[in-house]
């Protein structure tokens, strides 16, 4: 029997998301600052207007600092709120911009783009997507050039969120390590053997597996050598070179997936380390450790 015990996974996520973001903690505080001078103009736009939920998504911003700009005293995060029809908070993408606030110069255009994941929250329908600047420490929000829903809190873009395929619950197929959490960058992750499957419903068409990891680039030369096998076909590989996040998307053909119920994937890397051997290292852990998996979500076309 396919159990998609990767529904419990997702769900978790989203409850965590919730509790932790900062600026859904803050209504309270988001009136007026000392003064009402806008600080930039800002818009705010999605790479496609239909997402399913637990799926991907990537936000482009762009903030343009008003050129009567005055130094700010702290660094601001950037609020993305996603409101469903009522306009209610459901939850929220916030982030640090990658320049800081505190170093914006008058005139400079900041341009970025922001990876999110849409959570198993139970809605479906149409979104707006919000956006504002508010500090961490007070929740004070500053005054930006755009559509203000009120509070600061300025309209971005709209987006429509649809269920996910059955084919979306991915299951752990031996080859993981149990999994870990770090509540200050509210993000969660399994690390892999040398080997490790996930397996899902087949979805009988052509899919994209989202994949997102990284692992210890600075204790392998050359750097270990990742990849995606479906049976005996190697359907993507990829060097583990950078101590950052690495996303991948592995587009899978039906024809490749065959006609089982459901279709199991191997995550191998060629080697592995045990952190108890590193230098300086506490003592005890002896897992061999391959890659650390924070996101993987199939998604049918």
């Amino acid at each position: 029997m396919f159990v998609p015990q990767g529904r419990f996974h997702h769900f978790r996520f989203a409850a965590l998301l919730i509790l932790v973001v900062g600026s859904g903690l803050f209504t309270a505080s988001c009136g007026d600052s000392d003064s009402d001078a806008q600080v930039a103009s800002v818009t705010l736009q999605l790479d496609r207007d239909t997402v399913p939920l637990g799926g991907p998504v990537k936000l482009a911003v762009q903030f343009i600092v008003a050129p009567t700009h005055q130094a700010l005293a702290e660094d601001y995060r950037v609020m993305v709120h996603f409101l469903d029809a009522n306009g209610d908070l459901m939850w929220a993408a916030d982030h640090d911009p990658p320049t800081p606030t505190s170093r914006w110069q008058p005139g400079q255009t900041i341009s970025y783009t922001h990876r999110a994941r849409i959570p198993m929250y139970p809605y479906i329908g149409d979104a707006v997507v919000t956006v504002g600047l508010y500090s961490a420490t007070t929740g004070q929000r500053l005054p930006l050039a755009g559509e203000d829903l009120g509070g600061r809190e300025y309209r971005g873009t709209m987006v429509s969120l649809v269920r996910q395929s059955e084919s979306s619950f991915l299951m752990y197929q031996g080859g993981w390590h149990d999994d870990e959490y770090n509540q200050d960058a509210n993000e969660h992750w399994r690390w892999t053997a040398d080997r490790a499957g996930l397996s899902f419903r087949n979805p009988h068409a052509d899919a994209v597996l989202h994949i997102e990891f990284d692992g210890r680039a600075d204790l392998f030369d050359p750097p270990q050598q990742f990849v995606i096998r479906l049976g005996d076909v190697v359907v993507h590989e990829s060097r583990v070179d950078s101590v950052d996040h690495q996303f991948h998307e592995v587009p899978l053909g039906a024809d490749q997936m065959g006609e089982g119920e459901s279709v199991t994937l191997s995550l191998e890397v060629d080697r592995t380390f045990v952190p108890s051997t590193i230098p300086g290292a506490p003592p005890g852990d002896d897992r061999d450790l391959g890659i650390r998996v924070f996101y993987t979500f199939l998604e049918p076309q």
